[in-house]
């Protein structure tokens, strides 16, 4: 049962601004099972968007607006060109059948639901009236059916890993992109495990014919790190900088064979890091790389990253832009990030969420704050300007819960959201904190993989409208 108090007048302090009205509503996993604010279930199939499924119909041939005769029984359903995909499972997908009124949105829908499947290149449909009713031609155009899928050549890796990562089955429609992706994967698996020198051929599936799928496989070495050295880095430690990274290496010989797998794709994670953590404390001009020197056997190997430090950035100005509630000077005195002090990507985001917060308290809800920074790279100074979008302010309308069943009460769900109350300005300090709270409580499942979370949404009332639907 949902919960719901609404106020049809807007409140007036006197200022200058916009008053909303905006529903909250609060659901847990055991509460709402895909529902949306609004009704309508979220699940179900995809829309078939573009191009739209009429435009399609039309050009490939199908039924049109002055061939459609609604009411009239359909006599017959005919299948033709299907060659691996059955009637059975043609008509599964279809509620168009024999005996029954034809229709022409149901038809459309059926349609769509075939082209879906990925199964069909083109489906050319017919209508012919008779006498006795509607007769129903489909002449479908297949895409390859994939009949096998084969890993040959892997030796240290499963199948069963193999077959998880490439998503190809049994079954499925059958096309260059699809096996070349699964190619890519397969190879992204393969460099995880320390196979950087892995080599993969798709010596079935890419050709005109192919029903099958055959992967050639050439594994290559299991690489191990011996050591890791890191060069060019005077303003931080080397141990500074190795915690930053996740690849280990043998430490001296003591854990040769023990978490010191080499996964290129790894390095390249630990290179982006270090660059990040340069650039997060002003040091924009900073580049990092790698390099492998590899033993006689070629398992082995030594990585090197190499670093280029460059000037650190200092701030030149501070500005924010875009405010009509506030002036900007009496805000800037709270702000972290000072003129003429070392950037710091830390109190940049720190200041960011300053500003959501003042405004978030007074109900600008839907408040942006970005922060842009302008390079000045002559002089290694940069100017940050924070771009504020106020946005409206909110009072909430109506708090609904929606509960599946009758085990919880609604007051348990709602203690969150205590400091929110019907016909009030929304603090959104509040609201994130209920979000919070309800989402750390011991009452409802918190595991995205066992089903949904709690969550609370926040939805604007069309035209200002605060009645109940």
């Amino acid at each position: 049962m949902p919960f719901a108090i609404c106020l049809r007048q807007p409140l007036n302090l006197g200022l200058s601004i916009r008053w909303i009205a905006c529903s909250l509503w609060v659901a847990t996993a055991s509460i709402s099972l895909g529902q949306a604010p609004g009704g309508g279930s979220s699940g179900g199939m995809p829309a078939f968007s573009e191009p739209t499924f009429r435009e399609r119909l039309y050009q490939a041939g199908g039924i049109a607006d002055r061939e459609v005769h609604n009411g009239k029984t359909i006599v017959a359903l005919i299948i033709e060109g299907n060659q691996t995909v059955s009637d059975s499972f043609v008509l599964s997908q279809m509620q168009s059948r024999e005996d029954r009124p034809f229709d022409k949105e149901t038809f459309n829908r059926d349609m769509g639901a075939l082209y879906r499947t990925n199964l069909f290149r083109k489906i050319d449909s017919y209508v012919d009236e008779t006498p006795e009713g509607v007769r129903l031609r489909l002449i479908i155009s297949e895409r390859p059916i994939i009949r096998s899928v084969e890993f040959l050549g892997n030796e240290r890796m499963n199948e069963g890993p193999l077959r998880k990562h490439a998503m190809l089955t049994k079954g499925d429609a059958l096309d260059p992109i699809s096996v070349n992706s699964a190619k890519g994967r397969l190879i992204e698996l393969y460099k995880d495990k320390g196979m950087n020198q892995v080599d993969i051929q798709v010596v079935k599936g890419l050709r005109t014919g192919d029903r099958d799928v055959h992967f050639l496989i050439n594994e290559g070495p299991v690489e191990r790190i011996n050591s890791i050295e890191l060069v060019g880095n005077s303003e931080f430690s080397s141990d500074l900088l190795k915690a930053r990274i996740k690849s280990r290496d043998a430490r001296s010989g003591l854990t040769k064979y023990v978490g010191n797998i080499c996964s290129d794709l790894k390095l390249e994670e630990d290179r982006e890091n270090l660059l990040g953590y340069y650039r997060s404390l002003g040091y924009f001009d900073a580049k990092v790389d790698y390099q492998k020197s590899y033993n006689l056997d070629g398992d082995f190997v030594d990585v090197a990253f190499v670093i280029y430090e460059g000037e650190r950035y200092h701030v030149a100005s501070v500005t924010i832009a875009g405010t009509e509630r506030y002036d900007a000077q009496e805000l800037l005195p709270s702000m972290k990030l000072m003129a003429n002090e070392p950037f710091l990507l830390n109190k940049k985001l720190q200041d960011e969420r300053f500003l959501l917060d003042v405004y978030g308290a007074q109900g600008h809800i839907f408040c942006e704050v970005e922060g842009e920074v302008v390079y000045q790279p002559d002089k290694h100074m940069v100017d940050i300007v924070y771009k504020v979008k106020e946005g409206d302010v909110y009072r909430a309308s109506d708090i609904r819960v929606h509960i599946e069943g009758d085990f919880t009460r609604r007051h348990v769900v709602l203690q969150p959201l205590r400091n929110l109350r019907p016909g009030e300005i929304i603090d959104k300090r509040e609201l994130d904190n209920g979000k919070r709270r309800l989402f750390y409580s011991t009452i409802f499942n918190t595991d995205p993989s066992r089903g949904e979370v709690p969550r609370i949404e926040v939805s604007p009332v069309d035209n200002g409208n605060n009645a109940i639907p």
